[in-house]
């Protein structure tokens, strides 16, 4: 008898177990060692990495006290400027961070400064998350696991193929996103590195005045279009302050207590625990408390507010409005065919006909226009390089040609402006800290302008050619100050306007005729400000939301950024007047107590030592998995170094029948390619029963299955390549019992195959709301080009030389090809209805080979309405189209079942076409398959994802009619 094995284990054990792509092998990495912590960073990040160690020790005492709660060994600080990315990542089970040297300058968030503020942000999540552990640190999570098979099966399988799958954890950290978030932006008292700015009080402020405030279960999980996840940070933040202003900073400890016991799932209970009022009674209270405040603050405004009129308010970025030199025209951002926030292009749009027109994709911040308007200037996102680096460059758009022509390589250019005849001025940024470079179009190297190395960080500029100066604002502590360079001398000094107030954030300056007009928030509320050059000075806006990035044509009127109703729409205002202040805003004195903080000294006394590379202690993850009807405990375990360069994973179960699974996967990250190894051990035991003549007996059947990969992977550009080679070793061995007698033949192999595959998978699908739920753009094409060597037990003869039995084998020796297409078209782009197309193709160079080796053509990943094993339906030819319509029930929703919340249902219709088969391709008789798929979609325990799939097929024009049910339940679609 010969054994196949339809190994779920690999499915599992994905949603465990991610690949990453770009390595790094050309950093250079080096340390420091503080008292409480060791910082690691390569050549070129060694100002940010002093500075975070200066920031670090500071905060540990304050934040350590707050919660009780002292790291068992020193954590890990991981500062790294790879590509044009800012962010900062707590793993708290691994006791590391990891933090990008870029600063944040995100449209949502004021400014404060990056290592300060990004530093103690993170190392409150290592703390305050320790402290809401349920299990120990070595312990991330619990696993609950199914998997049933479908009843058909060839002889020579165990099983049929697996028709229900749930991997379900038990997570040791249940804390939602809100509680995380807010208490990390409240960091401990007295801290000064981020406090309560206007831009958080203006996203809260426009979803109270609008009556659109995220709920409680809302603000419990992330997975949102448009602000909605930036959102529950900012809700996070004032609910988190609310609390602490009522119960003392001490309750942050005891709600983060509450969680960490084992049973503890709701975070409404443990504040309840905490309080004596349990969460949604407290978010009630604090809801109407903001009500309360922000509807007599805005009386003012409400009653005489001006916006001006608005023309472009589709998606929820419209950015950096510049006015087109001479005519009607402006250019701006917009994330209007995307769902994130950042998701920003370039277009145009024309005042006169009001026709958009797209320019490029992936632009960021202000373009600039060529004096005669013929050509746009602007910085975007480069593709990938063979480092993984989407650097923002310099390109310039031809409007008459339509052409695209990048002047820059891995500049990290932002804002460019045009100084004069051929010369172009943009803001740079290398290791935290940003300057100003001119570039000669006619192709002279970029030269500095000014010579910034202390963490400063310039936003914008705008240039004043009458005598010469590029006026900017910049970040040096809290909020932005405006400053200029003289482009003859470069000479830099501080640029003091008559401003509304010395301590507001004032930004994004323009130049117009007989003044200058900037944003401002000296009353609480960004309006755009009027500086005249004859003394006339004052507000020309007044809004609820704020006022942004103005752009002031020849002619005075004012293109502007207005954030209204959850989003930044594109205003314009023909006459702008100056407004009398006392009608402006919240108060003219809001900001007179704005915190200050001073900048912290990067530690100069410290010596940088080579990196030592240092393996995490192994993490156990428990599981108990219900398999073909027998409970099967077991875990999985994982170690990985600190650049995570170094990856050990495996996994092993058993059952009562002695039934075993074992893995073990290596990964070697410190090349250009991923090297990897794997190795997996499957046995199982059977009894057959037999009749011989008189005598009844049994045959205890032992099947042991092997098999070893070795291989490598390496992406190029959106191209990613793997080539591997498997080597797989099925054994069997027979032990016969007739009455009390018995006798066991040696174990021998029934099946020796080695493999030696290629394949490329490229992709055009860019992020989107529920991409993986119900894609609607892009397409996908994975080919695999597979040479086999199998050698499949024939028969048995005799051993000459021992007499003994001696299996024979037939050589099964091909090539196997295999192609699958997707693609994904959009029906409707904001409701999220779509056509998913796939098609698989499969071909066997052997058309003569044992039917071990075919193609299967039922089952989940073939014909549904048909078996995995469907005798109808295997091949060495394989062709599937299939084709689903998906419409979405509902989208972005939180509703709470117990620890689930779901947020996104879908119904989907399925047709498929193909078959898998001998013979001729163009006259088959090919089969077809309709079906019903149900996606549910959310969070369980608040941050882990959660996928639920229900589907039911049936064959079309057959006589069968027995449907078929599928059930998943993993962490993605």
């Amino acid at each position: 008898m010969r054994l196949r094995l339809v190994l779920a284990i690999t499915t599992l054990m994905s949603v465990l177990w991610g690949q990453g792509w770009y390595n790094h092998p050309e950093l250079v990495w080096e340390s420091f060692e503080t008292e409480h912590f060791l910082i690691h960073f390569h050549q070129g990040t060694e100002r940010s990495a002093r500075e975070a160690a200066t920031v670090a020790e500071k905060i540990y005492g304050p934040v350590t006290r707050m919660y009780r709660h002292e790291p068992a060994a020193k954590t890990h600080l991981i500062i790294k400027d790879v590509d044009d990315d800012s962010n900062g990542l707590a793993y708290f089970f691994d006791n590391k961070i990891e933090i990008w040297a870029r600063p944040l300058d995100y449209d949502l968030r004021g400014s404060h400064r990056w290592m300060q503020d990004v530093i103690t942000h993170e190392f409150v999540h290592i703390v305050q998350l320790a402290t809401a552990m349920k299990f120990t640190s070595r312990v991330p999570s619990l696993y609950f696991q199914v998997i049933d098979y479908e009843d058909e099966k060839r002889e020579d399988v165990l099983y049929g193929y697996p028709n229900v799958i749930v991997s379900y954890p038990y997570p040791g950290v249940n804390i939602p996103p809100w509680f995380a978030e807010g208490v990390a932006q409240y960091m401990y008292p007295g801290a000064n590195y981020d406090f309560w700015d206007t831009h958080r009080d203006m996203i809260v402020r426009d979803r109270v005045l609008n009556d659109n405030l995220l709920s409680l279960a809302a603000m419990n999980t992330f997975g949102k279009r448009g602000i909605g996840n930036e959102s529950a940070y900012n809700q996070g933040f004032a609910f988190v302050s609310y609390l602490v202003r009522r119960f003392g900073v001490q309750v942050l400890e005891q709600i983060s207590r509450r969680m960490s016991a084992p049973l503890s799932v709701s975070i409404s209970r443990a504040m309840k625990k905490a309080t004596g009022s349990d969460g949604r009674r407290l978010y009630r209270e604090w809801k109407t408390q903001l009500e309360d405040r922000y509807g007599q603050e805005m009386m003012n405004v409400q009653a005489h507010g001006v916006t001006g009129d608005i023309l472009v308010d589709q998606g929820t970025t419209n950015l950096h409005p510049v006015w087109h030199p001479s005519d009607r025209k402006f250019a701006f951002l917009s994330n209007r065919a995307a769902d994130f926030f950042g998701q920003t292009d370039l277009y145009v749009y024309d005042m006169e006909t009001a026709e958009l027109e797209p320019i490029a994709t992936s632009a960021i911040s202000a373009p600039s226009w060529s004096p005669d308007g013929k050509l746009l200037y602007y910085a975007r996102r480069s593709k990938p390089g063979k480092t993984g680096a989407r650097w923002l460059d310099l390109f310039a758009y031809d409007l008459e040609t339509e052409k695209e022509q990048r002047l820059t390589h891995a500049e990290r250019v932002t804002s460019p402006v045009l100084v004069g005849e051929g010369t172009v001025a943009y803001i740079t940024l290398r290791d935290g800290t940003s300057n100003i470079r001119l570039l000669e179009l006619a192709g002279s190297q970029p030269a500095n302008l000014t010579s910034f190395e202390a963490g400063e960080v310039i936003h914008s500029l705008t240039y004043r050619p009458e005598d010469s100066l590029l006026i900017f604002d910049a970040t040096l502590n809290h909020g932005r100050q405006l400053f200029r360079v003289n482009l003859a001398s470069g000479k830099v000094e501080p640029h003091h306007p008559e401003t509304p107030a010395p301590q507001s954030d004032v930004r994004e300056p323009d130049r117009g005729p007989g003044g200058m007009l900037l944003s401002a928030d000296a009353t609480g509320v960004f309006n755009l400000y009027w500086i005249g050059d004859d003394g006339d000075q004052g507000y020309v806006t007044n809004v609820p939301g704020g006022a942004f990035m103005p752009s002031v044509n020849r002619q005075g009127e004012v293109l502007y950024s207005l954030y209204d109703r959850g989003g930044y729409k594109i205003a314009y205002l023909a006459h702008p007047e100056v407004l009398d202040p006392a009608k402006v805003g919240i108060s003219s004195d809001f900001w007179a107590a704005r915190p200050g903080s001073p900048q912290e000294q990067p530690d100069s006394d410290l010596l940088p030592q080579p990196y030592l590379e240092t393996m995490s202690k192994p993490f156990i993850l428990p599981r108990l998995t219900i398999d073909y009807g027998t409970v099967k405990p077991g875990f999985y375990f994982y170690a990985n170094e600190v650049l995570d360069r170094l990856l050990l994973f495996g996994g092993a179960s058993v059952n009562r029948l002695g039934d075993t699974d074992y893995f073990l996967l290596f990964e070697f990250a410190k090349f250009r390619p991923t090297l990897y190894a794997q190795i997996y051990a499957i046995q199982r035991h059977v009894s057959q029963d037999f009749t011989y003549y008189d005598y009844n007996g049994t045959n205890d059947l032992r099947f042991n299955l092997l098999e070893g990969v070795v291989g490598g992977r390496m992406p190029l550009g959106a191209h990613r390549f793997w080539l591997e080679l498997t080597h797989s070793r099925y054994n069997e061995q027979i032990t016969q019992r007739i009455g009390s007698l018995s006798g066991a033949l040696p174990s021998f192999p029934y099946y020796i195959g080695t493999a030696l595959s290629t394949r490329w998978q490229f992709s055009t699908r860019r992020p989107e709301y529920g991409g993986n739920m119900f894609p609607t753009k892009g397409y996908e094409i994975t080919t695999e080009i597979r040479g086999e060597k199998n050698d499949l037990i024939q028969d048995f003869g005799i051993n000459e030389d021992y007499g003994t039995l001696q299996p024979s084998f037939a050589a099964n020796n091909l090539l196997r090809l295999t192609f699958n297409y997707k693609q994904y078209i959009a029906l409707h782009r904001r409701s999220k209805i779509a056509v998913a197309y796939e098609a698989k193709i499969g071909w066997l160079s052997n058309q003569g080979v044992d039917d071990f080796f075919y193609f299967f053509g039922g089952g989940p990943p073939g014909l549904r309405g048909y078996t995995y094993y469907d005798s109808t339906a295997q091949g060495p030819n394989l062709m599937v189209h299939t084709v689903t319509l998906r419409v979405p029930v509902f989208l972005e929703q939180h509703i709470p079942f117990g620890q689930l919340t779901l947020q996104n249902v879908s119904v989907g219709l399925v047709a498929q076409y193909g078959d898998a088969f001998s013979g001729s391709w163009l006259h088959h008789d090919y089969k077809s398959s309709a079906g019903i798929e149900l996606r549910f979609g959310g969070h369980s325990f608040y941050v882990f994802p959660f996928a639920l799939t229900y589907e039911i097929h049936r064959p079309v024009g057959s006589h069968r009619k027995q449907y078929r049910q599928f059930v998943s339940l993993l962490f993605d679609f």
